[in-house]
C-alpha cells in the first residue's frame, strides 16, 4: 500500500513552453527570474487590443481620440466635448452631440 504514491502531477504553464523552447545557449546566458518577467510583460502587453485614432466632427469642433472600436470612441469623444464645453463656460446642446466620423488621411 505505501509503494503506491502518487507523484504530483506537474502541469506546463505556458512560459515554461517557452522556456523550454529556446535554444540552450539563450537560456544559460539569461537569468531565469529576468526572463519570466519579460515573458509576463510581453504576454501583458500582447494580449491588450491595440488602439487606434479616431477623429470626429461636431459642428465646427473636431475632435480626436485613441479607441479600441468606433462605439467606444465615439462615447469618449462625447465626453471630451462636454469637458471642452465645460472649460469654457457654456452648456453642451441639450439633444447630445451629433458626431461625423472624419477620415484621418483627409
Amino acid at each position: 500500500m505505501l509503494d503506491k504514491v502518487k507523484e504530483p502531477a506537474t502541469t506546463k504553464t505556458a512560459f515554461d513552453m517557452w522556456w523550454s523552447a529556446l535554444p540552450l545557449e539563450v537560456r544559460q546566458i539569461n537569468d531565469l527570474a529576468f526572463a519570466r518577467r519579460c515573458f509576463r510583460a510581453g504576454h501583458v502587453a500582447g494580449a491588450k487590443p491595440g488602439k487606434s485614432k479616431f477623429t470626429f466632427l461636431a459642428g465646427r469642433l473636431v475632435v480626436s481620440v485613441w479607441a479600441t472600436n468606433s462605439k467606444d470612441a465615439a462615447r469618449d469623444a462625447a465626453i471630451e466635448l462636454d469637458y471642452r464645453m465645460a472649460k469654457a463656460g457654456k452648456r453642451p446642446p441639450a439633444t447630445g452631440w451629433k458626431l461625423t466620423p472624419v477620415a484621418d488621411n483627409a
